[in-house]
Order: structure tokens, then C-alpha cells, then sequence
């Protein structure tokens, strides 16, 4: 057996077989390793999987530091002056960046070895099939993910130690790359094990490899690539996962969190790993992360960091860090746009789901609502309502989202918030309702039929109070003795079905010029789900269903549906409405965020609009140049 170079740091299974050394493209030192048996296999692709759970990737990169600077969120705290690649004021020595380019061809590495090992090893041929391509989709994602943020880059199929002395390689044209990656992900999709098989969402499937080519052949039809023939493509797949009968959209909450919207039942088994719900109904793939976040440093007898944020960086505000609260520690660092936020129609589900209405101020589980509208009295029940404020935290209208019942006289109305309290949550800016806001209400059959703002008030919570809700660490479980301060062991959701039925209706248009009955259904599935409304029956409440759609249709209800999931910046870039987005949002910030926010909100778009063409694409990273003398630089870096 030859020398082979093993790339691998950290396994997250305690049969390792790596020196800890960081290596990239040209590797400093060579490391003798064999595998030659089916435990060895596996553990080597073990190491291929750990890629996904790293840092840059999607403990926090791909959602957050490399992905956030779009129109959903923005991190609280910064201004245009703050060096974050999410903002724009990076150079081409970011660490972060380069550590992206490390670990993606750190993956890539660890396939090749796999791939030129595995057919001499005795095993059962189905599992060696699977093993073989399993590794081949994630060599061609770890490309696809390279190829996105960098352009052109580097193709590197062959373990180094075959490559003699000499490292330097050029960076082959996007299109080849793409080409690559679709020829071996179709390679892969007939090697690895049906859902049905594997029974999880955190193991590679054909219907992961047919939705991830989805993406990829969405991604060609658009900028920069702009192959308009990929559309047709990228509908003959994503439709080969939703002809598979395997997949639809959850429509009943957990039975154990019945007052949740079944919106939310997959980000509720993220954030438990799956383990009261195997999520192999929405879910098709996710970056699985630790079953626990109740230990400090690395996992005994692994060697393993705990890496995950998402509920703590992006999360609900909980001031508590001494990992015993019911709740869990969140700074809630990421806050909702308003211009996001005003997408959601009246009951749509996911607007307080995604964008949380309330914090925790304390080590119990006491929810604190940012702006609640409160009926009392008039001999009914259930009536609510939302209160939207303007910048000046003044309460300009309020929209009935629950008629309620029994009504025989108007009930009156008042309004909580976290600022009638005396203690300050963590990372929100105390404020002071200086004026108190009086409205009256309306009603009709029983019913609450509308709310009229008398007094509009000044000093309540605006949008951009709201922190990001999607995983919440409330739902943490298998938690003794104690959470850990900044981390959890949420899975990522990398794709799920809710999208591949969005990419079927949007290739569907782009095919067809106008949507055919098949792709209306698509989009109108996600909007009655949405609703809390049954998916195969025409909604009953007015505004839920379209009877056709336009792009624009599509970009929002993309937003609106898979908003944080680390897809909205690449989906602008694709669109080619990058600028024009960032532009509109400063526009929409300027009416709709609150002074005290306006520095933070703005940072990414401004540094984004001094030099657009630079700043949709990653530099490469000047420690590689100066290793490799045929890598070139990207315009502007």
C-alpha cells in the first residue's frame, strides 16, 4: 500500500486515523495510511461527514460569519467598520475565508483516499457500493460549495501522494467544474441507499444526491454561469424527489409540543437530532452535530469540539450562562429585518416562529413578549391581534389575526411588552414606553373584526427587537447535568422539501414562461402549510392561494419559507439582483429601522455597494497563492 496524505483533524468517532496537522492544497508533510478494512472505511468516511460540522461550514459559517449579509438578518452590535465577511470588510488574508478553502479541500482529500483504497478491501459489495457513493456526492458538494463562493478553483480528484512534487494547480473554469460535480453526484445516486434504507436524514440518500442536483443545476441557470438549459434539468430532478411519494410537508406539530405550528416541527428536531422524530418525511438532508451540548471542551473518548451555534449565536435572548436555566444562554446576535418581517400575510405561522415575539430575562422559562395586544372582557374568548410600530417604536396599525368568539361587547385593549419590566434583557437596549398607546376594537357576529389605534404611543418594541427564532433551545433535550454556554448540538437542515418544491415551481416557470397547474400546486403546498391549512385542498382563507405566480413571488416566498438556512445570499447572486436587493434594503431601512439600530442594519449593504462585482465572490486566499504559483486572485482582491 503507498503513502497517502490523510487531511484529517478531529473525528467525531474515537477510531482515528490522522495526524492533527492542517494541510492544504500543498501539503507540507506525508503521513503513511493504510485502510485496508471495512472499520477503517468507515471511520475514514466518518472524517469525510466531519467536514459539514466544522466551523466555517455548519457550525456557523454557511448560516451565519460567510452567508448572513443579505436582506433576512443582521448581527446586532456592528457597524460598517467592523471586519466580518458577512458585512463586506474582509481582505484577502480572512482567516475564516481561507479556513472554508482548508476544510472543503480537506473533505476532498479524504475522499480521494477513500476512493483509491476502497475497491481492494474485502466487505460486503452493497455496503462498499454505498460507502463508495456516499463519498463521491460530498467530494462533488465540498466542490459545489467551493465553486459558489470562489469561482474558479482548483479540480483535485487524485490523492496527493500521486502527484509527485509538484502541488501547483490552476484554477480550472467554473463550467468544468460544474460539470464535474453533476457528472459525479449522477455518478453517486445510484450507489447510496434509498430514505427508506437509511432512515435518517443525516446520511447521504438518492433523494439527497437528486435535490442537491436540484441546487446545482439551479445555480448554473443563473448568474454568473447563466446556462438557462440547466432549468430543465434542475426540474427533472427535483421532481424525481417529489414523484417518489417518500416526502411531504409536516402538517401536525410534535405531540409532545401540540400548541407549536407544524411549521416548526422541523426545526424542533433539528434541535433534538432527530430523536423524537426521525424527520424523514420533511427533511431530506442535515449536517448532524453531537446528541448532546451538556459537557465543555471535547467529547471524552473523541476528541470531537462541540462547534454548533445555531440557538445560541442565532437565537432567542436569554441572559442566563450558567448553563442551568430551563432555557438556554442566547445573546440573540441576529435580528430580523423588517423588511423580511412585513413579507408574512396576516396568519401566516412562520412570521413569529421565524422572527421570536418574545425573549427570556431569567433562569426560568418565562416568556417576556416584545409587544403583545391584550383583550379583556366583552363575554368572549381568543381574540389576537398584531401591533406593528413605526421606528419610533409608535403603534401605527394593528392587524386582527384571531377573530375569536362569544363576543357581546367590544373587549378594551392594552398592550405588554418587555419594556414594562425593570430588568433589561441581554443584548436588547433598554427602552421606556414614554407614552402609552390606546386603541378600540371593532365587533361583529361574536367577533373581533377590527382594532383602531386611538393613541399610537411612543417607546414600544419595533421589529428589529425581534431576535431569530428558528431553533430555539428551549426544545434541547438529554441536557444533565447542564447546557453549555455558547453551543448546542442542533442539526442544520442543508436541504429540505419545503425548497425542492419551490425550485420545482421556479424551474417549472423558467422552463414553461408560464407556471403550469403542477407548479402553481407546488407553491400553493408551501403557502397552505404555512396557513395551518390542509395541502392538497384549495385554501379557505383568502390570499393563501395563488392561481399563478411571477419570479418575484417566487423570491419572497423563498425568503419568507427557508429564511436563515443559508440560502438566501446565493439565491440573490443567482438571480443576479444582488445590488439592486441591497440598494432597496437600505431604502427599507431608512423608513423602517429604529435609530439605534440603523448602523448595524446598514453595515452589509454599505460596504457591499462600494464594489459590487467584487464582493459577491470570495477572495482566494492569499496564503494558497503564495503556495500555489498558478493560482491567480479574483477581480478586486
Amino acid at each position: 500500500m503507498k503513502l497517502k496524505i490523510q487531511l484529517l483533524t478531529l473525528l467525531f468517532i474515537s477510531l482515528t486515523l490522522s495526524c492533527k496537522k492542517d494541510l492544504t492544497l500543498t501539503p507540507a508533510n506525508f503521513y503513511p495510511t493504510t485502510i485496508t478494512t471495512e472499520l477503517q472505511l468507515s471511520s475514514q468516511l466518518a472524517a469525510v461527514y466531519n467536514i459539514l460540522e466544522q466551523d466555517p461550514l455548519y457550525a456557523q459559517g454557511l448560516w451565519g460569519y460567510l452567508e448572513a449579509g443579505a436582506d433576512e438578518s443582521f448581527r446586532n452590535g456592528v457597524t460598517s467598520a467592523t471586519v466580518l465577511p458577512e458585512l463586506y470588510s474582509t481582505t484577502n488574508a480572512d482567516n475564516t475565508i481561507f479556513l472554508l478553502w482548508r476544510n472543503l479541500y480537506k473533505g476532498i482529500e479524504d475522499v480521494n483516499i477513500i476512493l483509491d483504497d476502497i475497491d481492494a478491501i474485502q466487505m460486503d459489495e452493497a455496503k462498499k457500493a454505498n460507502i463508495k457513493g456516499q463519498s463521491i456526492f460530498l467530494r462533488a458538494y465540498y466542490y459545489y460549495l467551493l465553486v459558489t463562493r470562489f469561482g474558479d478553483v482548483p479540480l483535485k480528484p487524485v490523492v496527493s501522494s500521486s502527484m509527485g512534487t509538484n502541488f501547483n494547480l490552476p484554477r480550472a473554469s467554473s463550467k468544468d467544474v460544474y460539470a464535474y460535480i453533476i457528472s459525479e453526484m449522477t455518478r453517486a445516486e445510484g450507489m447510496v441507499q434509498t430514505m427508506p434504507q437509511a432512515q435518517s436524514p443525516t446520511i447521504v440518500t438518492q433523494s439527497a444526491v437528486d435535490a442537491i442536483l436540484a441546487r446545482v443545476c439551479m445555480t448554473m441557470a443563473g448568474n454568473p454561469v447563466n446556462d438557462a438549459s440547466k432549468y430543465q434539468d434542475a426540474l427533472k430532478w427535483a421532481n424525481k424527489v417529489i414523484n417518489s411519494g417518500l416526502f411531504t410537508l409536516n402538517t401536525t406539530p410534535l405531540t409532545s409540543y401540540p400548541n407549536t405550528p407544524a411549521y416548526s416541527r422541523v426545526f424542533i428536531n433539528n434541535m433534538q437530532n432527530n430523536l423524537n422524530d426521525k424527520n424523514t418525511t420533511e427533511g431530506i438532508w442535515d449536517a448532524a452535530f453531537l446528541s448532546k451540548s451538556n459537557t465543555t471542551g471535547t467529547y471524552t473518548s473523541t476528541a470531537f469540539l462541540v462547534t454548533q451555534q445555531l440557538g445560541a449565536l442565532m437565537g432567542i435572548c436569554d441572559p442566563d450562562q450558567s448553563g442551568t436555566a430551563i432555557v438556554g444562554f442566547s445573546g440573540g446576535t441576529y435580528r430580523v429585518f423588517p423588511k423580511l418581517y412585513n413579507l408574512y400575510g396576516s396568519g401566516d405561522q412562520r412570521r413569529d416562529w421565524n422572527a421570536a415575539p418574545y425573549s427570556y430575562k431569567n433562569t426560568t422559562n418565562t416568556q417576556y413578549p416584545y409587544l403583545q395586544v391584550i383583550f379583556t372582557g366583552g363575554g368572549g374568548s381568543g381574540a389576537s391581534a398584531t401591533a406593528f410600530t413605526s421606528p419610533t417604536g409608535a403603534i401605527t396599525s394593528i392587524v386582527v389575526d384571531n377573530p375569536g368568539t362569544g363576543y357581546t361587547t367590544a373587549p378594551t385593549i392594552s398592550f405588554a411588552s418587555y419594556n414594562n419590566s425593570t430588568t433589561v434583557v441581554s443584548g436588547v437596549p433598554p427602552q421606556t414606553v414614554t407614552t402609552a398607546a390606546t386603541a378600540t376594537a371593532s365587533i361583529a357576529g361574536g367577533k373581533v373584526t377590527s382594532v383602531t389605534v386611538n393613541t399610537p404611543g411612543l417607546g414600544y418594541p419595533t421589529v428589529c427587537d425581534r431576535t431569530v427564532g428558528k431553533w430555539r433551545r428551549e426544545y434541547e433535550i438529554n441536557l444533565p447535568p447542564q447546557r453549555l454556554t455558547a453551543n448546542t448540538s442542533c442539526n442544520f437542515p442543508i436541504i429540505r422539501y419545503a425548497d425542492v418544491l419551490l425550485m420545482a415551481a421556479e424551474a417549472d416557470l423558467k422552463v414553461n414562461g408560464t407556471p403550469s397547474a403542477a407548479a402553481v400546486n407546488y407553491f400553493n403546498m408551501v403557502r397552505r402549510r404555512a396557513y395551518g391549512l390542509p395541502l392538497t385542498t384549495p385554501a379557505t382563507i383568502t390570499g393563501v392561494d395563488y392561481s399563478t405566480f411571477t419570479l418575484q413571488d417566487i423570491m419572497d416566498e423563498r425568503s419568507r419559507e427557508l429564511c436563515f438556512e443559508g440560502v438566501r445570499r446565493q439565491d440573490l447572486i443567482r438571480w443576479g439582483v444582488m445590488t439592486t436587493t441591497m440598494q432597496n434594503l437600505l431604502n427599507n431601512n431608512a423608513t423602517n429601522a429604529p435609530s439605534n439600530y440603523q448602523a448595524a442594519a446598514n453595515a452589509a449593504a454599505t460596504n457591499f455597494l462600494v464594489y459590487p462585482a467584487k464582493n459577491v465572490i470570495f477572495p482566494i486566499p492569499v496564503s494558497e497563492i503564495v503556495l500555489d504559483n498558478q493560482l491567480t486572485q479574483n477581480p478586486g482582491w
